[in-house]
């Protein structure tokens, strides 16, 4: 564990930080860090088939998730539940994302208790038959505990064990793996985005739900066969808490990071294909646009990957939610046509996902990899909270019953997330800031950093942290 210790005589006094892992001798952590540095399977070998299946993992939960806005449009546009307005819908919706993940510690600790694999498996079986069920549901609190409660369940047991893996088989080009790995997403929101619109065309709803159901089952059954974990290999934590963590301050910077990036993330997700219609445009327009920001997620995740390798992941996150930033206070506003629309969704898509490309690797910078999962498991249910509430948050900035022509409807919504976009960026800034000045405390000592180490014990002065926020990071933050 890393502590600052005060070491006092009647001449001088010093700070030092001893390093070891907590349980484990100064041997067995040098033993292990030589493993891992030699391991086959880290950048390459295995480590492209586990990329693989997380590309499969994120394009069945998150990408299938987005998908919600072609629903939420079709229910409200057909009145297919009987009482029902937008504030359901997007009740629903926020469930979907934000309340099983709200129950990670539990998830993570039966992670421990049932093994990593069954822990997915039960996710598929709980996400499939949530739209199976929603699809022959006919009362609007069928479709709560269906499309909302159950498939968020699902969700969280399928993606809450899959976020820590790359991390476990990428080093040198992690970020650019966690960009990879997330752009799954956007192409599982191109697919069902676009070919559950032609099925709700063609079909009805009830078809489509079906449909979706079916193929993220098959898929996520590929994706369980080919992961494996290096948990036992690493002695990875599975706590349902860990009070030194909370305790610590990039904790907080990190939980405030989330929160205000998930409520600007998933409200533009969520609304601008309303918003498109709201423009006087079709239901199948909006679905284009809705398309439009996974095709970006494809191409942009990736590509912000491969800079944050180069750059940093918070360097380069921060940068790109400033910039999503000022596009949705400069061009969402004033957006009249469906080209800007488009282009603005293209954007948005490429910039604004890098949080679950540069996640995993800045908690590993911030906790080392043996706490990732107790760390995940205590910020994802703060995720959880501000996905459950960002579509109920962005159905309440509209203005009117969400129906009809009307351009302006959706200002207050652009305007709350361009605030939210920058001030995440500035969070990151100051988590830069903190690990700059904690490396430059730990290389006084003599200390290098290393991915097998405890952070959690390291006390940085507040005054030392606002100054090295934009200063050059000798390792890659």
């Amino acid at each position: 564990m890393i502590k600052t210790k005060k070491n006092l005589s009647s001449e001088e006094t010093t700070d030092s930080i001893e390093l070891q892992q907590p349980d484990t001798s100064p041997e067995q952590l040098e033993s292990a860090t030589e493993k891992q540095e030699h391991d086959p399977d880290i950048d390459g070998g295995y480590a492209w088939i586990i990329l693989f299946a997380c590309v499969l993992f994120n394009f069945c939960t998150w990408g299938m998730n987005s998908g919600f806005a072609i629903y939420f449009a079709n229910y409200l546009s057909q009145g297919t539940f009987k009482g029902a307005d937008k504030m359901d819908y997007s009740y629903i919706g926020g469930m979907a994302f934000g309340v099983g993940i709200f129950f990670s510690p539990v998830i993570t600790v039966l992670m421990g208790v049932l093994g990593f694999r069954s822990v997915l498996i039960i996710g598929n079986c709980l996400q499939f038959a949530s739209l199976m069920l929603a699809s022959w549901s006919t009362k609007l609190w069928q479709l709560y505990l269906t499309q909302g409660l159950m498939q968020s369940f699902g969700l969280a047991f399928i993606s809450i064990p899959t976020i820590t893996i790359l991390p476990q088989f990428f080093k040198k080009k992690r970020v650019l793996a966690g960009g990879i790995g997330s752009a799954g997403s956007g192409l599982g929101g191109i697919v069902f985005n676009l070919a559950m619109q032609k099925v709700v065309d063609t079909k009805n709803v009830h078809w489509a739900l079906r449909a979706q159901s079916i193929i993220a089952f098959g898929l996520t059954w590929i994706a369980i066969v080919l992961v494996k974990t290096k948990n036992s290999k690493h002695n990875i934590q599975f706590k349902l808490f860990d009070f030194g963590v909370i305790k610590t301050a990039p904790f907080w910077l990190l939980i405030f990071f989330i929160i205000t990036c998930i409520f600007g993330y998933v409200i533009v997700l969520y609304t601008l294909a309303n918003f498109t219609t709201s423009l006087g445009y079709t239901e199948r327009e909006g679905s284009y646009v809705s398309a439009t920001i996974q095709i970006g997620s494809c191409v942009g995740r990736p590509l912000m990957g491969l800079l944050s390798d180069k750059y940093g992941g918070a360097t380069v996150a921060s940068v790109g939610y400033f910039i999503a930033g000022i596009f949705c206070l400069a061009m969402w506003i004033p957006a009249r046509n469906l080209a800007t629309v488009i282009i603005f969704a293209l954007i948005m898509g490429a910039i604004m996902g890098a949080i679950y490309g540069m996640i995993a690797p800045v908690v590993a910078r911030l906790f080392g990899i043996l706490k990732m999962n107790v760390v995940f498991s205590q910020i994802w249910s703060f995720m959880g909270v501000a996905g459950l509430f960002s579509p109920v948050i962005g159905v309440k900035l509209t203005k009117g019953s969400g129906v009809g022509i009307d351009p302006t409807r959706y200002v207050n919504c652009s305007i709350f997330t361009g605030v939210c976009f920058i001030v995440c960026s500035a969070t990151l800034l100051i988590i830069r800031g903190y690990v700059n000045a904690r490396d430059r405390m730990m290389e006084k000592e003599g200390h290098t950093d290393s991915d097998l180490a405890d952070y959690t014990g390291v006390t940085v002065p507040f005054g030392s942290v606002f100054p090295l926020c934009l200063a050059k990071s000798h390792e890659k933050i």
